[in-house]
C-alpha cells in the first residue's frame, strides 16, 4: 500500500485536509445557527424598541406640544402676577 515515505506523507496530508474540511463545515454550521439566533433576537429587540417608543416617547411629544401651546398664557399669567404683586407692595 505505501511504497515510500512520500506516500505516507501524502496520505497524512490528505487525512489532515479532510479533518480540516470537516472542522470548517461544523464551524460554518454553528456560525449559521448563531446568526439565525441573532437575527431573531434583533427582531425581538426591534419590536420592544417600537413598543417603548409608542408608549413613552409619543406621549412625551404630545405633552411637549401641549406645553408649547400653553406657555404664552402661563408666561402672561406669571407676568401679571409679578407686576400685580409689585404694584400692591408699592401702594402700601
Amino acid at each position: 500500500m505505501f511504497a515510500t515515505s512520500a506516500d505516507i506523507l501524502n496520505m497524512s496530508l490528505a487525512m489532515g485536509f479532510i479533518v480540516l474540511v470537516i472542522f470548517l463545515c461544523i464551524t460554518l454550521f454553528y456560525a449559521i445557527l448563531i446568526l439565525r439566533d441573532f437575527s431573531s433576537v434583533s427582531n425581538e429587540i426591534k419590536t420592544t424598541v417600537v413598543k417603548i417608543h409608542d408608549t413613552i416617547a409619543q406621549p412625551l411629544m404630545a405633552i411637549e406640544f401641549i406645553v408649547d401651546k400653553i406657555r404664552p398664557y402661563i408666561e402672561m399669567f406669571v407676568d401679571k402676577r409679578i407686576n400685580g404683586g409689585k404694584a400692591s407692595t408699592r401702594k402700601k
